[in-house]
């Protein structure tokens, strides 16, 4: 009886704080400079609530004393190992700037496999279901006031973790499918007007924006996910008409509001800029196919590459942009981890491709897997998982959906149950704090840059400037190197050089270059100063630099500020 109880309330537990996430958590709007990962404060704040769950689901496995999991598990765990492999290569001297980004992988899987420990029943499912369709919903209204209302002068930025139009074109389409699915499979909803008017008013509320978004990507999800889970319940063709009028209508009215069209220049550019990110990539991969760059090294290789074949090849254009990422996870991790990690991708994708194609009904399972198509496109051509934790943890959850329905379940008696309650314990109460300082030092670094970079007590009172480090550090030596120059203190030029120097490896940033060069000019090191500022024209060939003679012998300085 005690066990019970205890099973049911953490199931509850669970429950809540998966519907306080996503109808509350994941809306907070905090004030901020951009950025991704942790630099936007509602990833962070997600995380909280994402360690909350993950603490429940091994809580919840350690009080059964079992463990459940699937097949599809099994399949993600070796993808996993083939993933965090390269780790151990000797190309990782920068792995350290990859390090967020490969926890957040870990934590994905966890948290996947603590919500196979529940081992929702159907209605259950179907209720955290309905649950992500109001979030979504309310995000949606967000962007209609946005869009339709004088509020954005009131709101600020309101759309929270839909910081991006792509991102907040697939987050609806997501939720498109998502009432597609419900009013196709659930019959209860004859019953309810409050699920009717949330499983309609989804897909005519959603589209209403995507025309204003002008988002290509968002087109193509819709089209392709509707089409996916269209083709898997054919035998539901009044179910189906009946919700793509109701799509087309908000279709209808979208496009005849007042939006700003992309011009075919700006598109054009899109278009070319990914796909020579895809060349360079691919590029890079083919120099080093087995080992890759390494992990928090895309960046460095990507510009050294692109200088490297731009000097004899003008037609191929990527900007002066500082691009870490080529705008596709496969190409990602292939790129900095060789193929070890493409093979771990490819493992994964097969196994929940097998899962698929084993499942009872073979045409309705492949209709499902429409329910991960938005995202999963999306990651392919841009970082989704990165401006949005929100996009990371429905993809996590909607793959367990899909696996709790067709997948094949095993289960272990779990003898030793106090070590997973201990770090059931541990991971909320470590990442809880750590998230808390994250918020605040991202929050002293926005107030710093709101106000001009006037008072530096502001950056002296972030709580962990490593968690951000990146751009903490750059802000921090940029006031070094401003005392410096009023001081003439060389021992300040001395230190940012030294830092400089580092930090160019792994970031190479235009603008680091151009004070590297100046550094070295004012400690009398001038050829030394022209020997970077010539390295930085020739990686950054798209910027406009000032005319400036490249003998280093020239009487006068032309690194001027």
């Amino acid at each position: 009886m005690e066990m019970q109880i205890s099973r049911l309330n953490t199931r509850n537990l669970f429950k809540i704080i998966f519907s306080l996430y996503i109808l509350v958590g994941m809306h907070i709007n905090i004030d901020h400079m951009g950025g991704y990962g942790l630099y936007l404060p509602f990833n962070a704040i997600g995380w909280m609530f994402i360690s909350l769950m993950i603490g429940i689901g091994l809580w919840h496995m350690a009080s059964k004393r079992i463990v459940e999991y699937s097949q599809f598990m099994l399949y993600c765990l070796v993808g996993l190992v083939m993933l965090l492999l390269p780790l151990i290569y000797p190309n990782n001297e920068h792995s350290h700037l990859a390090i967020q980004r490969i926890l957040g992988l870990c934590a994905g899987v966890l948290l996947f496999f603590c919500l196979q420990q529940f081992h929702f029943n159907r209605a259950d499912r179907i209720q955290l279901l309905y649950i992500i369709l109001m979030g979504i919903l309310v995000q949606a209204c967000y962007g209609l006031f946005q869009k339709f209302l004088p509020l954005e002068d009131w709101f600020g930025r309101p759309l929270a973790v839909l910081m991006q139009k792509n991102n907040m074109a697939t987050f609806l389409v997501t939720g498109a499918a998502i009432s597609l699915y419900l009013f196709i499979k659930d019959d209860e909803i004859r019953n309810s007007w409050i699920k009717a008017v949330l499983v309609l008013g989804t897909p005519f509320l959603t589209s209403i924006l995507y025309i204003p978004l002008q988002s290509r990507t968002g087109y193509i999800t819709f089209f392709i996910s509707v089409l996916i889970i269209s083709i898997g319940n054919m035998d539901q063709q009044k179910k189906l008409g009946t919700w793509l009028a109701v799509a087309i209508l908000g279709f209808i009215i979208g496009a005849n509001s007042s939006y700003n069209s992309r011009s075919d220049e700006n598109m054009n550019r899109s278009v070319n800029t990914r796909m020579v990110l895809y060349e360079l990539s691919y590029y890079m991969w083919k120099k080093q196919p087995f080992m890759g760059v390494g992990y928090g090294n895309y960046f460095s290789h990507l510009r050294h590459n692109y200088a490297e074949i731009s000097s004899t090849d003008s037609t191929i254009l990527v900007g002066p942009g500082n691009m870490d990422h080529p705008h596709n996870e496969t190409l990602l991790w292939m790129t900095e981890g060789g193929i070890l990690p493409l093979f771990g991708l490819l493992i994964i994708a097969g196994g929940f491709l097998a899962i698929l194609w084993l499942a009872k009904d073979r045409r309705q399972s492949f209709g499902i897997a429409g329910l991960i198509l938005p995202i999963l496109i999306h990651t392919q051509l841009e970082l989704p998982f990165y401006l949005s934790l929100v996009h990371w943890f429905l993809f996590i959850f909607l793959l367990s959906f899909i696996d709790e329905e067709i997948g094949e379940w095993k289960t272990k008696r779990l003898n030793l149950n106090f070590a997973p309650r201990i770090i059931a314990v541990l991971i909320p109460a470590i990442v809880i704090p750590l998230m808390v300082t994250a918020l605040q030092t991202g929050r002293v670094i926005t107030k710093y840059e709101r106000t001009g970079y006037k008072n530096p007590q502001l950056l002296f009172s972030a709580w962990n400037p490593k968690i951000l480090n990146k751009k903490y550090d750059v802000l921090a030596m940029s006031l070094h190197l401003s005392l410096a120059k009023k001081t003439g203190d060389k021992d300040k030029f001395q230190d940012y050089i030294e830092w400089a120097e580092d930090y160019i490896q792994h970031s190479p940033f235009s603008f680091i270059y151009y004070d590297l060069a100046k550094a070295y000019e004012a400690v009398g090191l001038r050829e030394k100063g022209w020997a970077v500022y010539n390295k930085a024209r020739y990686l950054f060939p798209d910027l406009n630099w000032q005319d400036a003679t490249e003998n280093s012998s020239s009487s006068h300085s032309l690194l001027k500020d």
